[in-house]
């Protein structure tokens, strides 16, 4: 089982660590808990004997391998940092196309979710998109009952019953948050509508002609909703990503430059000073302060880059696709919709 899956649902403990390591937690104090671990690691290691620390050719050999990566780090920090730019640069006429094509976009929002003006504030904006789906499937329940047979009437009900549960329980969540971009995307995480639209669509396109006109409509709306929620989670993921490409060039240059001094100075400062004798416990502790230092930036690489893989990795499959956990519930959506077609 991949980590993605382990996080969510948060049920205990361990879930709850891991999704504050891998998603929620500030990337700074998860980079500060990485570098103590390291501290931690080899401040065992050496007091137990399993690292040498008398060696100085040992300690040299390391910082100077420390040094020269991150001198090769921090010009990729740069670089990130360039094709994040190159994003956000553009001709008048190209920039001017973007900004009203995103502002057709929200109209369009608007006006399918039924509200007069999309909100600009991320959580407000999905929370009118998550209701308004939540009131279609109320409507499309309407339009249903009484005109169909048992076994469609269950299957809709069903259906309805599942989507109004999901929607409820991310509405409440998206009420909480007043601003954040990605406090949005997380709890969106946890909403796979990738098996919702393919069930609109298989209802429509296999019962279409039992379904009564405004059963048809309230699905078209579904479909609809849908993916304007699926394209408006990417673009929020995107301007997310963005913003913590560039935050991440910006704590790659903070950290590069003490962690290249402090290397620097160990290499130059390890051998004892004349007429000052350094305890072999403090020699331990300095070393491994040194390296956990050292190693700071790659710690602040680590931390940044593995929570973008994994939004990254959760919302690859959203859309017309279905994620791995939402199989078993399509497979038996398929067998239920096989059943009736050969009743």
């Amino acid at each position: 089982m991949s980590e993605s899956e382990n996080i969510s649902p948060v049920d205990s403990t361990t879930d709850r660590l891991l999704r504050w390591l891998l998603l929620s937690g500030d990337r700074w104090v998860v980079a500060a808990v990485l570098s103590v671990g390291i501290f931690g690691v080899f401040l065992v290691f050496g007091f137990t004997g399993l690292v040498t620390t008398s060696n100085p050719n040992r300690a040299m050999w390391f910082l100077n391998g420390t040094i020269n990566g991150l001198l090769t780090l921090i010009p990729i920090a740069v670089g990130i940092n360039q094709i994040v730019l190159s994003q956000e640069l553009g001709s008048l006429d190209d920039l001017y196309d973007q900004t009203v094509d995103t502002a057709d976009f929200r109209q369009q929002v608007a006006d399918t979710a039924g509200v007069p003006v999309s909100s600009p504030q991320a959580a407000a904006f999905f929370l009118d998109l998550i209701t308004a789906i939540n009131d279609r499937a109320t409507d499309l329940q309407e339009a249903c009952d009484g005109s169909l047979d048992d076994q469609l009437q269950e299957d809709i009900d069903d259906y309805v019953g599942t989507l109004t549960e999901q929607t409820d329980t991310i509405s409440s969540s998206l009420a909480e948050i007043e601003f954040g971009l990605f406090e949005t995307l997380l709890v969106l995480l946890d909403y796979h509508n990738s098996w919702q639209l393919h069930t609109t669509r298989r209802l429509q396109a296999t019962y279409g002609d039992v379904f009564s006109d405004a059963a048809n409509a309230t699905l078209d709306d579904l479909e609809e909703l849908f993916l304007e929620l699926d394209a408006s989670r990417d673009y929020l993921k995107t301007l997310w990503v963005q913003r913590e490409l560039s935050e991440l060039s910006r704590m790659m240059l903070y950290t590069g430059i003490p962690a290249i001094l402090v290397a620097a100075l160990a290499i130059f400062g390890y051998r004892d000073i004349p007429g000052i004798t350094v305890p072999q416990p403090l020699i331990v502790v300095l070393l491994s302060a040194t390296v956990a230092i050292s190693l700071l930036p790659l710690s602040v690489l680590l931390a940044y880059i593995g929570r973008i893989a994994l939004v990254a990795q959760r919302t690859a499959a959203f859309g017309p696709f279905v994620p791995r956990d939402e199989q078993q519930r399509i497979s038996g959506q398929v067998t239920m919709e096989s059943n009736n077609m050969d009743d």
